[in-house]
């Protein structure tokens, strides 16, 4: 079976080449905005009442081969099978980002920051929805298993952090729990 999409617009965003973080950070410095065809531009009413939305957008700079099983970058020591990542090379090479919907002008909307290179065609947008889409037994899989989860967290997060290292073993300790409480909070603070 053949699935073919169109391009409903274009996101923009200050990243080029390589320079993408993992995953979308909310503070993220430089511009963010979809540019959406003007044929839908009406298609946006009422989306101004939503604090979030879901943005679907083709991963058209992912050429890596399609591997089954993967490495994530929060934890490269850990195998792991494609679709238990987040890993942008996929059968379907589709991205999947929550950004806040900071101001919305005609056929433009200003988003806070998201994972996708300058230019990457936009697919579709969807509302983020508080009271279906806010799991409360939600976990976060494999990496509540990391020896470092914190730190892994924080780096997914985006959060700065410093990395002390101990000099008797050359290994580096962190403390990332008031940087994780503060940003779960934050996090609770805009879905209620």
């Amino acid at each position: 079976m053949s699935i073919a999409f169109q391009s409903i617009g274009t996101i923009h965003t200050p990243y080029f080449s390589l320079n993408a973080p993992h995953q979308s950070i909310p503070n993220a410095p430089g511009d963010f905005w979809i540019t959406l065809h003007p044929d839908y531009a009406s298609a946006l009413e009422g989306l101004r009442t939503f604090n979030y939305i879901y943005v679907i957008y083709h991963l058209n700079e992912a050429t890596s081969p399609i591997e089954l099983l993967t490495r994530s970058p929060w934890a490269p020591e850990i195998e792991i099978g494609l679709f238990a990542s987040r890993s942008a090379n996929r059968p379907n090479p589709l991205g999947l980002s929550i950004v806040q919907i900071k101001e919305i002008r005609n056929n433009e909307l200003i988003i806070s920051g998201i994972d996708a290179y300058n230019g990457t065609p936009l697919i579709d947008i969807k509302p983020y929805i508080h009271f279906l889409d806010s799991k409360e037994d939600a976990n976060n899989g494999w990496l509540d298993a990391l020896p470092e989860r914190k730190h892994a967290m924080a780096h997914a997060l985006g959060l700065s952090h410093n990395h002390q290292t101990v000099q008797d073993d050359n290994q580096h300790t962190h403390d990332h729990h008031d940087l994780l409480h503060r940003q779960t909070k934050h996090l609770h603070n805009h879905n209620d």
